[in-house]
């Protein structure tokens, strides 16, 4: 059994009083920066440090725990959508008619090409070309009609 340190337990209580110890996070990423400089950056391919931390991951989370690590990853780097799904969209043709204001009824006629995700089903379809339309500029909607173009 090792010998406990009471100077060096009192060392990190004081600095974890004064909030002076490193987060978690920094502290792996200081060791994998000591590894990397060990390994000459410069000379490691983007593909083979990947690999090495896909490893990593695989060997020291369960699957479960993957994706959040994916999800810190992807938001650490400012990435907004994973990289293995390729959102598809579908166009449909909107025929707007707009209310008049003043009178409740239909104004005017307009036609629309709307990209919409094409993993949305039903009312999920409608709501998106509705937000689309609004997002342009329709504000006063009388009918609204859409089909797949």
């Amino acid at each position: 059994m090792s010998q406990f340190d009471v100077a060096k337990w009192n060392k990190q209580r004081y600095l974890a009083e004064a909030n002076l110890l490193e987060s978690k996070a920094q502290e792996a990423a200081n060791a994998i920066d000591k590894v990397l400089d060990e390994v000459d950056p410069a000379g490691i391919l983007p593909e083979d440090l990947g690999n090495a931390i896909a490893i990593i991951v695989k060997k020291g989370f369960q699957t479960e725990k993957q994706q959040v690590f994916m999800d810190a990853l992807h938001k650490g780097l400012g990435i907004e959508e994973s990289l293995n799904e390729e959102k598809s969209y579908d166009t449909y043709t909107v025929k707007i008619t707009t209310a008049d204001p003043k009178e409740g009824g239909p104004d005017e006629d307009f036609t629309e090409k709307v990209k919409v995700d094409s993993s949305l089903t039903g009312d999920a379809i409608e709501a998106s070309i509705k937000d689309t339309i609004y997002d342009m500029g329709y504000r006063h909607l009388y009918k609204l009609n859409y089909e797949k173009a």
